[in-house]
């Protein structure tokens, strides 16, 4: 009969002794914080069953909307005592929206952004709960489930642009620009060969043609309008335009000739006709003037700025509020326009009617932050919560470390306005603002540029261009293919040196552990918490002093052998009823059930 000794046990943990690290970085233990299920309003519960594995740091979860909004404000004042009384630091983890206020349903509108804000504040105000003496770290997405605003791939080492998403601001309508495979230069220069897609390039041929179309329009509608008003013909003479406001107040009814009457009717209408069309065109006109104004003014082209003013001078002597629909003004209504329209034709910048949605989400989300965080400064001063805007998946929009980087500066600058101009002086402002807002860098989220063409080296360098402004990291592993979420080790992520390259600007926030996916397929067919998987694979120190042995080679200490194997292997101990493997899996235990599997003896 074989003894106990020589039942093979397998390996209890994914690091046996022969176990190699996939990633040299060693993250101290106390430092590796993981996320509550995001699936749960019941934060509360799912934290006392998460703080068993022993981590320092946990994330709330609040990333669907409606999941916050049913956290009630009890459990997080219960969160609060309970995470102080296990010396555990919480975080949290906010909706997934779009601050910008852009959908990709039905593109931009101001009350989108507002609606967001207002949700934003909401959760930052709530989130003070959770630590009330301390700055809590609130993590949001730069942008929720928008496609990338200007996709791309690396081709041989080189970026090759592939598209452009462009918004025009005055319907928040958004359209893409594709690569029209254009042969005739806008120089006239013909090879033969396809010009390269330059996308800038397009959208300026864009709002060239969009602005000279708007104009065209314009002028043709004060041609109609000109014409008709020029044909007016009573008695076989041409009527001057001084006599145009008498004819239109000519009663019909007194005029008893049939054919005088048949005359100064048709004379009448066609004043109303070309009324109508100069109404149209000076309402136009003022639409256009705008965006020349707003373009000119965004681009400091002071010619056009001139031009444009001093048309305005010209119109502030001339009209009042309605004068376009007084018929004694119709004359003066013409002379505006024909002098509206002359200085439009004179400006030499052609307004962007579009933009590049990058360039406006960017503008519309750090007005969103910023807003919001002055709220939280204003009610609770330097415990105020922190702002940390996450990269999204790659390939969506807003997701590389270039754009988060734009993004962070763009919203400090609008918050160090805001607090400048409520009383605060410029350099509290900018030191305030560099407090409040910063990054959460998913550092599984970037790798999935690799699908992308990127390689690791750009993926390291999208890391540098954001270290400065890093104030937390979320850590999960995948290929680079899909929105995978494993433990660390698990996948191609190059994490030991995106962290250093976080580290050498000074980071010392949390490293939280997002491993969906190991819930999902692995959690409860005996893979357990990713908690532990995860130090494994990063190799933590075991030791509070930061030193070997370390996780990933647990499995070389503490093995004693004599005789046929090892002394007391755990599989004894599972067949036979005296083990601790029948725990609830919460409690650190391997399989489901209250008993033994041999003897069925309760193990309580």
């Amino acid at each position: 009969m074989a003894s106990y000794e020589a039942l093979y046990t397998g390996s209890s943990t994914l690091s046996p002794s022969y176990y190699s690290p996939p990633t040299s970085y060693q993250p101290s233990t106390g430092d590796i914080g993981m996320a509550l299920d995001a699936r749960t309003a019941n934060q509360l519960g799912d934290l006392n069953i998460k703080l068993n594995p022993g981590q320092k740091v946990v994330e709330i979860q609040g990333i669907q909307g409606r999941t916050m909004e049913s956290i009630p404000d009890q459990h997080l004042d219960e969160i609060h005592r309970l995470t102080k009384l296990a010396g555990v630091k919480p975080t949290l983890h906010g909706p997934m929206v779009n601050a910008s206020g852009v959908e990709q349903q039905g593109g931009f509108t101001e009350e989108n952004r507002v609606g967001v804000e207002n949700q934003i504040e909401s959760t930052i105000l709530r989130a003070h709960k959770l630590d009330p003496k301390g700055n809590v770290n609130v993590t949001f997405h730069s942008t929720a489930g928008l496609p990338e605003f200007q996709p791309h791939t690396i081709e041989d080492g080189k970026r090759v642009e592939k598209g452009l998403m462009i918004i025009d601001e005055s319907t928040g309508q958004i359209r893409p620009i594709a690569d029209e495979q254009r042969y005739l230069g806008e120089e006239g220069k013909f090879t033969g060969e396809r010009i390269d897609y330059d996308p800038k390039a397009e959208l300026e041929k864009i709002n060239k043609d969009t602005w000279l179309s708007q104009l065209s329009r314009l002028n043709n509608t004060a041609n109609f309008g000109e014409g008709a008003l020029n044909r007016i013909n009573i008695g076989g003479k041409i009527v001057n335009d001084k006599e145009i406001p008498k004819i239109q107040q000519w009663d019909v009814d007194l005029v008893k000739d049939s054919e005088d009457k048949k005359e100064i009717r048709d004379a009448q209408r066609e004043i109303d006709y070309g009324h109508v069309y100069m109404k149209e065109t000076y309402r136009g006109m003022r639409d256009l003037f705008d965006k020349a104004w707003l373009a000119s003014k965004r681009e400091g082209n002071k010619e056009d700025m001139e031009t444009l003013k001093k048309f305005a001078k010209y119109a502030e002597g001339t009209i009042k509020k309605d004068f376009e629909n007084d018929p004694n003004q119709i004359n003066k209504l013409r002379e505006v326009v024909n002098n509206g329209l002359r200085s439009l034709a004179l400006v030499k910048s052609a307004p962007a009617t579009f933009r590049p949605l990058n360039d406006f989400a960017i503008e519309k989300s750090a007005e969103t932050f910023a807003n919001v965080a002055q709220k939280a400064y204003k009610e609770y001063g330097n415990t105020a919560p922190i702002i940390s805007i996450e990269n999204p998946p790659g390939g969506e929009g807003l997701s590389t470390g270039e754009d988060l980087k734009n993004l962070i500066e763009a919203s400090r600058k609008k918050l160090t306005e805001n607090l400048h101009k409520s009383g605060m002086s410029q350099s509290q402002a900018k030191g305030v603002a560099a407090n409040m807002i910063g990054a959460t860098w998913d550092v599984g989220h970037i790798n999935m540029m690799r699908k992308k063409g990127y390689s690791e080296k750009d993926v390291i360098a999208e890391t540098k261009k954001v270290a400065p402004f890093v104030k937390h990291v979320h850590l999960s592993d995948n290929f680079g293919l899909d929105h995978t979420e494993l433990p660390m080790g698990m996948g191609n992520v190059p994490l030991k040196p995106m962290m250093d390259e976080i580290k050498k600007t000074g980071f010392k926030g949390s490293q939280i552990v997002e491993a969906g996916n190991w819930w999902e397929f692995f959690s409860t067919q005996g893979g357990g918490n990713p908690f532990k998987p995860s130090i494994e694979g990063m190799d933590s120190p075991i030791y509070a002093m930061d030193q070997a042995p370390g996780w990933a080679n647990t499995g070389a200490y503490g093995n004693y052998f004599s005789g046929q194997g090892p002394i007391s292997p755990s599989v004894h101990h599972n067949l036979y009823g005296a083990g601790f493997q029948n725990l609830p899996v919460e409690l650190g235990g391997e399989i489901a059930g209250d008993r033994g599997r041999f003897a069925g003896t309760p193990n309580q």
